[in-house]
């Protein structure tokens, strides 16, 4: 005997069980299938309290998610909905959309990233410190030039001047002045380390004047062979009495220029090496580790001059100021007439 009730009965209950399987399986297809739209990667802030329903839309707009009630429901059911965490994350809408709601999770957050270049000034950093949305220029180069801070940095001198090291440094948003400077001094710390400083005293030198030395190397050679034997030229002029007659050391007045004028050499300054003898009071850029290293390991060699044409060719190195003479000269002629933008001391 058949029963045509239950027949039907069986045939809905299929027919249901089919269109729950469909739909679980498209939601979960939505969740952990193909990525959303094309779309330019973004930022995307989550802030404490922000609810998760606002966030899914936030990056449903823009793209990252396509089907927003899917990644709520599932998230629900998986307890992510809970588990966000604030911060700034960087979107890229061609991730699927669990691997984005993970990172959420995770906290794998966006990170800054603020590359400062062997030779920078502290001028230039407080630039690109604001650019990347650290502080005012103002606010940084005064906490740079702040006294209780430099103390609690160790720092020997009146500015952060020579002390942030040159390297790339990665931040999370809301880092401050203070953090991201803390971190470029401490890098220095870990390249000057206390055998580097010993050494330094052996020749004579502060570690400040160490900085100040390597600062002018950094902005005098041509390349890092060259460094050391530039460090030995310098040295020696100092134990003479010689003026180092360094150009960068003037160039350091007049940021806006890359060469000096006749009269430039008679501006009145400590930083002025053509009229004063010594190191000038405070480095003039941030050197990298190899200006540094070239202070400490300098040459000994019997030069007190030397020459370049500006250009990046190898420098002439001389013992006597007729030699010096000559190497002039014979770069004068190479260049035939062009306008003489050389370096020498």
């Amino acid at each position: 005997m058949r029963f045509p009730l239950l027949s039907t009965l069986r045939r809905m209950t299929v027919f249901f069980l089919f269109l729950l399987v469909l739909g679980v399986g498209w939601s979960l297809y939505a969740f952990f299938g193909p990525p959303g739209e094309e779309a330019a990667p973004f930022l995307l802030t989550v802030s404490h309290g922000t609810p998760f329903r606002q966030v899914i839309q936030t990056l449903a707009r823009k793209g990252a998610v396509s089907s927003p009630e899917t990644v709520i429901f599932w998230s629900d059911i998986l307890g992510l909905a809970r588990s966000i965490r604030e911060g700034e994350y960087e979107i890229i809408p061609g991730n699927r959309p669990y691997r984005i709601l993970w990172d959420l999770v995770a906290g794998q957050k966006y990170y800054r990233k603020l590359t400062v270049p062997e030779g920078f000034t502290i001028a230039q950093v407080a630039a690109r410190m604001t650019r990347l949305g650290v502080g005012t220029i103002d606010e940084n180069l005064a906490l740079m030039s702040d006294r209780d801070f430099l103390r609690q940095l160790d720092v020997p001198s009146t500015s952060l001047e020579g002390y942030l090291f040159p390297n790339t440094y990665y931040f999370s948003k809301g880092s401050t002045s203070r953090e991201v400077l803390s971190m470029m001094v401490s890098r220095f710390w870990r390249v000057m380390v206390p055998d580097w400083q010993s050494r330094l005293r052996e020749r004579g030198l502060t570690v400040n004047q160490g900085v100040t030395l390597a600062s002018i190397i950094q902005k005098e050679a041509g390349s890092s062979k060259e460094m050391p034997l530039i460090a030995g030229v310098f040295l020696n002029r100092l134990h003479n009495g010689m003026k180092l007659q360094s150009d960068p050391t003037i160039l350091y007045l007049l940021p806006h220029r890359h060469h000096l004028k006749a009269g430039d050499l008679k501006i009145d300054s400590l930083y002025n090496t053509y009229l004063h003898e010594g190191l000038p009071p405070t480095p003039i850029d941030n050197p990298g580790a190899q200006a540094l290293q070239a202070v400490v390991f300098a040459k000994d060699v019997p030069y007190l001059y030397f020459v370049s044409d500006g250009h990046g060719s190898p420098s002439i190195f001389s013992r006597t100021l007729s030699e010096h003479d000559r190497a002039i000269r014979r770069i004068l002629r190479d260049k035939r007439g062009s306008s003489p933008e050389t370096d020498s001391q």
